[in-house]
């Protein structure tokens, strides 16, 4: 084969970074209770905690401590 008619096959990989998405399962027990499992992802994890914790505070002020 000559060297004008080589192909030359080039292959890239690239990672696109997924917007962060937030995630909430609100759980209700038999008796009334409320539970929740509440999920978040990011590279930062001082954001991840804060999200999190901003959530979770909302959420039992919401379901928890007005009395549902």
């Amino acid at each position: 084969m000559s060297r004008e008619n080589e192909q030359v096959i080039r292959h890239e990989h690239i990672s696109i970074q997924q917007p962060s998405e937030i995630k909430v399962c609100l759980i209700r027990g038999q008796r009334g209770s409320y539970g929740w499992e509440i999920q978040y992802s990011s590279p930062d994890a001082k954001k991840v905690l804060e999200i999190i914790e901003k959530l979770d505070r909302e959420l039992r002020a919401k379901y928890i401590e007005n009395g549902q």
